[in-house]
């Protein structure tokens, strides 16, 4: 069988044509694999866009991949604290060499009847809560929820609170070693400069029924 004759042009074509489909190819893998990300800033809008939100207005910023003495909240490089009209949003992103990656976000819909307003942004290792106050009075917030007790039976409550906060947003850290904290255990309170108790949620009920807390 006589092998095919190609000419300098069909040549040229097919070249042209392949280089068209690796361009598209390209394309396709940045836009729907979010990849490569060379700037925090797209990976922040690739999460956000993967989740639905916004794009949000970022409140403030969180660079553990540049403040390697401070300890991590979470499992991502960066967090950001976003709000976008009545959601609020707390997003993460990671760094990895020259490239960044799409990370994960939570948010919480503000209700401005309720003077605080709690999003558990916790994982495994190491968590905090975003708390959206909705009175300018309130200076200091205070989480609470059950955790173990070391080496003993039965459960106690943790404690942790804030005085400083972003706009109206109070972001509480705590330790690593509570575990995760789901938001039907956790009950929030707000005191002013003073010390008095402003606000707090209700008591949660799985407080006395599954953590068997008086």
């Amino acid at each position: 069988m006589a092998s095919s004759f190609v000419t300098p042009a069909q040549r040229k074509r097919r070249i042209v044509r392949d280089a068209l489909l690796l361009a598209v190819v390209l394309v396709v893998l940045v836009l729907r694999l979010d990849f490569p990300i060379l700037t925090a800033n797209q990976a922040l809008k690739a999460t956000q866009a993967r989740y639905f939100f916004g794009p949000g207005e970022v409140i403030t910023t969180l660079d553990y991949s540049r403040e390697a003495n401070k300890v991590k909240i979470g499992q991502y490089d960066r967090y950001y604290i976003l709000r976008h009209g009545d959601w609020y949003a707390w997003c993460g992103v990671n760094h990895y060499g020259l490239f960044w990656q799409t990370g994960g976000l939570d948010a919480v819909e503000n209700e401005s009847n309720l003077p605080l307003v709690p999003l558990v942004v916790s994982d495994w290792n190491s968590g905090a809560v975003l708390v959206i106050s909705n009175a300018p009075e309130i200076t200091q917030v205070e989480i609470s929820f059950p955790v173990s007790q070391e080496g003993k039976p039965g459960y106690t409550l943790l404690h942790a609170s804030q005085t400083q906060s972003t706009e109206n947003c109070f972001l509480i850290p705590y330790l690593s070693t509570a575990g995760f904290v789901f938001p039907e255990d956790l009950q929030v309170k707000g005191y002013d400069a003073d010390g008095t108790l402003l606000y707090q949620s209700p008591v949660p009920e799985s407080w006395s029924t599954y953590y068997e807390l008086r």
